[in-house]
């Protein structure tokens, strides 16, 4: 799977703005989507993926969002994640035959702030959560919908952070899931392992941009999350390739090891009351 971008939505997008740039980041105004609903920011990244930051627009109720209304209203970040494939309909119909229920494809698009329309076609997946991600094929160009690094410094991370690496998907049960996805996506066998700090067990695929995660024990801080918004991301990891130029830039906690057995690779979260354990930055661990 190639990752596109990652939904982080809020009640405020000047609020969640606000808590971004606190830690570092410096995301660009995106516009108002074409339901007049929702608007967003973006921190893009060098890889061409970005992170969305997503709310209503002003006097719209969270419950008339459209997408994502249940993570809006709760402050929930974490909503959906992205991937770009070549063709909606081909993979709405790979999906079909996997025997996953489809949405879509469905044109949708936004106004930017200089007037320029963007618009693409998109697929949802699945039986209710996010869980699974949405796909997406570019209907205009992809960097009117998507600023080239090089054309917005201010929002890039410049070169200390790639781009979103992994998604952390929160379920219920973490058994069901991987089977789920091996048999959906043709997924390898997973590397799983259990993490105290995070609350969770978890199951990560080789070569796939995504992580499982079931709640270690009733008390985890996912068992809320999956009470109040159901199964879907919970936490978005940035790569990059220079850990301590990561530190440097943005406000990061100590790193603590994040995998299997044979993973060294190491996470540093967000050092952020808002944002807690949603978004962190992984690097490789040499």
């Amino acid at each position: 799977m190639q990752l596109d971008h990652v939904a982080y939505a809020w009640t405020d997008l000047d609020t969640l703005v606000e808590a971004f740039e606190r830690v570092g980041f410096t995301p660009e105004y995106g516009g108002v989507h074409a339901t007049g609903t929702t608007h967003m920011s973006l921190v893009t990244f060098p890889d061409g993926s970005y992170l969305e930051l997503l709310s209503t627009t002003p006097g719209t109720d969270p419950a008339d969002a459209g997408f994502w209304a249940e993570h809006v209203a709760a402050d929930a970040g974490p909503a959906g994640w992205c991937i770009a494939v070549d063709d909606t309909r081909a993979w709405a119909k790979q999906c079909i035959d996997a025997g996953l229920p489809v949405d879509g494809p469905r044109t949708a698009g936004r106004q930017r702030d200089d007037g320029r329309r963007v618009e693409w076609d998109m697929v949802f997946v699945g039986d209710g959560g996010e869980r699974h991600p949405f796909a997406i094929t570019d209907r205009t160009p992809r960097e009117y919908r998507v600023p080239a690094v090089d054309e917005t410094p201010e929002s890039a991370a410049s070169a200390t952070l790639t781009g979103v690496a992994d998604v952390v998907v929160a379920v219920s049960d973490l058994d069901a899931a991987v089977d789920e996805f091996r048999r959906s996506y043709r997924f390898p066998t997973p590397a799983r392992w259990t993490d105290g700090d995070f609350g969770a067990t978890l199951a990560s695929f080789p070569g796939q941009p995504v992580t499982l995660a079931e709640p270690d024990g009733s008390k985890s801080w996912l068992t809320d999350r999956l009470d109040d918004v159901g199964p879907g991301p919970c936490s978005y990891l940035l790569g990059t390739d220079d850990v301590d130029a990561a530190h440097d830039r943005y406000a990061l906690s100590t790193p603590t090891a994040w995998g299997g057995e044979k993973d060294d690779r190491r996470v540093s979260w967000v050092d952020s009351n808002r944002l807690g354990t949603t978004v962190g930055v992984a690097d490789d661990g040499d």
